[in-house]
């Protein structure tokens, strides 16, 4: 990353880091301030697929060949 961006170091914020810097005590584990969940994993709800089995999802079909 470094010779990408052309810098001399690279140093990356912890989670905790991250929400001092934007003004916040600490994250709030039940309630999350910021949508943080790229980078914890943690969905405020369980991410499903509502159109059940046997049918395509939307992201099958950016993977898929096009018919037109």
């Amino acid at each position: 990353m470094c010779d990408y961006i052309n810098a001399k170091t690279l140093k990356f914020l912890s989670l905790h880091g991250l929400y001092k810097a934007l003004g916040f005590k600490e994250r709030n584990k039940l309630n999350p301030q910021l949508s943080d969940h790229f980078f914890t994993g943690e969905y405020p709800i369980e991410p499903i697929d509502l159109l059940g089995e046997g049918k395509i999802s939307q992201l099958s079909l950016l993977s898929s060949k096009s018919n037109n």
